[in-house]
């Protein structure tokens, strides 16, 4: 196991060291929660593009990651390149996810369901939170489930129903 920050210099392939000893090649790649940071005039979507490039055919996972678009200080992150860090992002594929659902605007609470996508080859679900009677707990009822993820207003209308 090797610890690195996300880019092309974290990417270590098999050389031999300036002692002379092996080292061996970065099997795969585990980068935790990578994303651009509100305010910022730069992207997380370059290092990770440079990473993605150098890693050639070994596996990245990115676990939790917001690869959206943040906005900068003076606007620009939203405009320039934006096609291009979106389809960089789109390229990743979800094989597993979860996700509480609030109410937008709010806090964390009240959860009102979740997302869930459980393996690769599994459907994308979403459930809705129920309370169970004489405060025993709760119950998440499956309302929604296909092979793409579903938005937050499909969901929000499922729960109306």
């Amino acid at each position: 196991v090797n610890f690195g920050e996300v880019g092309r210099d974290s990417v270590v392939d098999a050389h031999v060291d300036e002692r002379g000893e092996r080292v061996e090649q970065d099997d795969v790649f585990l980068v935790l929660c990578p994303q651009s940071m509100v305010g910022l005039e730069s992207s997380i979507i370059g290092p990770l593009t440079e990473m993605v490039e150098a890693a050639g055919d070994r596996p990245v996972i990115l676990v939790n990651p917001d690869l959206k678009d943040k906005v900068s200080s003076q606007g620009q992150q939203s405009v320039r390149g934006r096609k291009e860090r979106m389809e960089f992002a789109d390229s990743f594929k979800s094989v597993f996810h979860f996700q509480c659902t609030y109410v937008s605007g709010t806090s964390y609470f009240p959860i009102l369901g979740a997302t869930a996508k459980l393996g690769p080859m599994e459907p994308w679900i979403a459930y809705q939170r129920r309370d169970l009677v004489g405060d025993g707990g709760e119950l998440y009822v499956p309302i929604i489930n296909g092979e793409t993820k579903p938005d937050g207003e499909t969901i929000l209308k499922c729960f109306e129903k």
